[in-house]
């Protein structure tokens, strides 16, 4: 049992560091005033694979493919390609015509929703917190991949509009898991302890952030 989940956290730890060496890295080029089209172009081709599979979209193979940790062994992707597909793709689509990094280390999907709902003030307002804890709910709830996904995508368009970041490492860690039905309740259970956490005194302060998403 042991060895088993020294080699899960092994993986997990690897996909976090090669997503943070596949997008911080075009992250820093993007919010550089030297900056120029093919970093657009890069981010632009990315998005419009959003709603794709791995392999899909010959253009991006090598960004969230090329070096991957466990990489798949038959036509199907395997947990860590599907999760590197998503978030790189998810990324580009966050970051779009922002100025300030919205890949930023330690801020998990509940940290950011609860920055959201804060953003709107809507913790003011039962009705506007209520929709959106409907929409971080069906996040919570999906019974599939494909159905996660679709709800993240609408999620990050909201983060977006607010300005609020995410760690996009962690959340590609949290995609493999995911997948795996005996980690599913784990993840959700951090996600909702997260998205409460900001509650508790000292923690409600956004951090103040370098031009490398990480807390200053």
């Amino acid at each position: 049992m042991t060895d088993t989940h020294e080699r899960t956290q092994g993986t997990a730890d690897e996909l976090a560091q090669f997503i943070r060496s596949r997008l911080k890295p075009l992250q820093r080029q993007y919010l550089s005033p030297k900056r120029n089209g093919s970093v657009d172009s890069r981010l632009a081709q990315l998005r419009h694979a959003v709603t794709g599979a791995p392999g899909e979209s010959a253009a991006i193979w090598d960004l969230p493919l090329d070096g991957v940790p466990r990489p798949g062994r038959t036509d199907v992707p395997s947990a860590t390609e599907r999760a590197a597909h998503t978030v790189c793709t998810l990324y580009a689509l966050h970051q779009q015509a922002k100025r300030t990094p919205m890949f930023v280390d330690g801020i998990s999907i509940g940290h950011a929703m609860r920055r959201l709902v804060r953003s709107h003030n809507a913790g003011a307002d039962p009705e506007r917190e209520g929709s959106l804890r409907l929409r971080f709910d069906a996040l919570l709830t999906a019974e599939s991949y494909e159905e996660l996904t679709y709800h993240l995508c609408g999620l990050v368009q909201q983060f977006r509009a607010a300005d609020v970041p995410l760690d996009y490492a962690r959340l590609a860690q949290d995609l493999v898991s995911l997948q795996r039905p005996h980690r599913v309740a784990g993840v959700r259970i951090r996600w909702g302890r997260d998205y409460h956490r900001l509650h508790l005194p000292g923690l409600h302060r956004i951090a103040a952030i370098d031009g490398n998403g990480h807390n200053a």
